[in-house]
């Protein structure tokens, strides 16, 4: 058995993104990787497993079992996942989890916001895996986290680029979505023309997002989460997003899996995995945004199409499943691989 820890702060009014979709997709696994192991159900890790609409029946998830299958076939593996808020514990506390074969560090915002976080984090046990997201808000934090971990990743290219420069070896793993967390619904008509889902927290944001109010009087913007952005996504003929900076955002993976077409603002970066015109739309100006957003809501049979396309792909690639399993065979595996070498070589 192979034991993961994954640290993140859950306490602080916030519990979604990265972290926690990496910490239930693996539970998940855990909870498969029993049944193939021949041990029995586990119903404790079933709070990991998102619900029915009855509220009281547990949704399968082919993709953990998939991957569970797949450690126990290749490797006779099964995992055991811990989650460990890394607050200022007494050392007797955090002790009783043991030690692990991997802790997984996945950024979770608050903890590079100095003066928010009412505690310093305790350092990261090794061997450390660490996901960074927030690159372009927080370099200098991100920075010095890569530089502690054996296996650092980056959700922006651009970080990987910058950290190379500094002698930190990253890999690039963007970002994706859960369909657990935001599954596909079908709607017989659309409700809205454009939606936004999500903070208007910067100043670009709050420009591109005033022009379309007045160009598009409908128009959804609010804050939801999970399958409640999902049914907003899946209402609208199109799905607006922004980057604050030169950022590869969840919210176009988590657009593009509601089966709903994504307008998006051009960054360096998202041409290298999806493509204009076929996936998603983007713009480079407010003039092309509007143009393009006012195209598509009157071509229906083109907008759907790029829709479908788009849901393929990002289903096909772009799920935390291909995430996670990036992860640990950049890492935990790395690291198994590595031993077996050196004791091979010891013989």
């Amino acid at each position: 058995m192979l034991r993961i820890a994954i640290y993140y702060e859950s306490g602080l009014g916030r519990n979604d993104g990265n972290p926690l979709y990496v910490l239930s997709f693996l539970k998940r696994v855990q909870y498969y990787g029993h049944l193939c192991a021949g041990q029995p159900k586990n119903d404790n890790l079933l709070s990991s497993f998102a619900v029915e609409d009855d509220c009281r029946t547990y949704k399968e998830d082919p993709a953990a079992k998939a991957y569970a299958e797949k450690l126990w076939e290749e490797r006779k593996e099964r995992l055991e996942i811990e989650h460990v808020a890394p607050n200022p514990a007494p050392k007797a506390e955090i002790k009783k989890f043991g030690t692990f074969d991997l802790n997984v560090w996945v950024d979770w915002g608050e903890d590079g916001l100095k003066g928010i976080l009412p505690y310093e984090p305790f350092e990261c046990p090794h061997p450390m895996a660490y996901w960074c997201s927030d690159s372009h808000l927080g370099y200098d934090y991100r920075l010095m986290m890569a530089k502690k971990a054996e296996f650092p990743f980056c959700a922006q290219k651009r970080a990987v680029e910058d950290m190379a420069r500094e002698g930190v070896n990253a890999l690039w793993l963007p970002h994706a979505v859960e369909p657990m967390a935001y599954p596909k619904f079908t709607f017989a008509s659309k409700k809205y023309d454009v939606c936004f889902v999500g903070h208007i927290n910067s100043e670009n944001r709050v420009n591109a997002l005033d022009r379309l109010f007045k160009e598009f009087p409908n128009f959804f913007y609010g804050q939801r989460l999970f399958d409640e952005a999902s049914r907003i996504f899946g209402q609208s003929k199109i799905v607006f997003n922004i980057s604050m900076k030169d950022d590869l955002n969840m919210r176009v993976f988590e657009a593009m899996a509601s089966g709903s077409m994504l307008l998006t603002n051009w960054i360096p970066t998202i041409e290298e995995i999806f493509e204009d015109g076929k996936h998603l739309v983007l713009y480079r100006d407010e003039a092309e945004m509007v143009e393009k957003a006012r195209y598509f809501i009157e071509h229906d049979e083109e907008r759907e199409a790029i829709a479908q396309k788009g849901y393929e792909e990002v289903i096909r690639r772009h799920k935390i499943k291909d995430r996670v399993e990036m992860m640990l065979e950049n890492s935990l595996f790395k690291k198994v691989v590595l031993k077996e070498a050196v004791h091979a070589s010891s013989i």
